[in-house]
């Protein structure tokens, strides 16, 4: 069986390239499919240029371009249709842990299933989905790994959230594995690369402190036993002064 030289894959891959298609992976796949047709034209008795010409004619190299765009398009729309579902999961979610929460104030019954279908939800489905779309647009690899980081402190921090309300065991050394990468890796990186790239220096640090407030309001209030960090707090300075 005859194999191309790199020389030869070069030239072909210079072609595709040359006729209009620029998108990475298309590339990749248009020159492995070129490649073969090539050589089963050698394996023939064809010289590389005859199978080369005859290749590109077969597969029609003109419409290079035509086969990138609807590629793309193609890739869009899948892309249009997971944003969509991932925006309606996420809503729903949202309303069920905002539901949850307001029937655990009030007393009412029905609050701890409806925090754990949205929890669930958000830290199973929605962030995951999330993570896949951000990560996949990310330009740079500094971006990849922040995203990265990012989502997976928000879904340990929300499975935290479930096993501490479902009493499960493990919800500790989540919760903190997740505060850890939130305060430690991804904020860090986060100012860094807006502090790289924004115009307004403070704006980009005020993102970050942002985060950070949310981060120890979090912390505050999770609960640690029966009571949180902050009414821990509260009792301790109490009992101080009383005595």
């Amino acid at each position: 069986m005859a194999t191309l030289s790199e020389q030869q894959i070069d030239k072909i891959f210079d072609l595709i390239v040359d006729n209009g298609v620029s998108y990475e992976s298309l590339q990749v796949d248009l020159l492995d499919h070129v490649c073969c047709m090539v050589e089963q034209k050698m394996d023939e008795g064809k010289s590389f240029g005859d199978s080369l010409k005859l290749a590109l004619q077969e597969f029609g190299y003109k419409h290079f371009s035509e086969i990138q765009e609807a590629t793309i398009y193609l890739l869009t729309l899948k892309q249009r249709k997971m944003k969509k579902t991932t925006g309606i999961i996420g809503i729903i979610s949202s309303l069920l842990v905002i539901g949850g929460v307001f029937l655990k104030i009030n007393h009412m019954p029905g609050a701890g299933i409806t925090l754990v279908i949205g929890l669930v939800l958000i830290g199973i489905i929605v962030f995951p989905l999330m993570a896949t779309l951000d990560i996949n647009n990310a330009s740079g690899k500094m971006k990849k790994v922040t995203a990265s980081i990012g989502y997976l402190a928000a879904i340990l921090l929300s499975i935290a959230t479930l096993f501490k309300i479902m009493h499960w065991p493990g919800a500790t050394i989540t919760y903190y594995s997740g505060l850890i990468l939130l305060v430690f890796v991804f904020i860090p990186l986060f100012t860094i690369k807006n502090y790289k790239t924004a115009e307004n220096k403070i704006m980009a640090i005020a993102k970050s402190t942002l985060i950070l407030a949310g981060v120890v309001i979090f912390w505050g209030l999770m609960p640690t036993g029966d009571v949180s960090h902050l009414e821990k707090t509260h009792k301790s300075y109490h009992q101080h002064v009383s005595k």
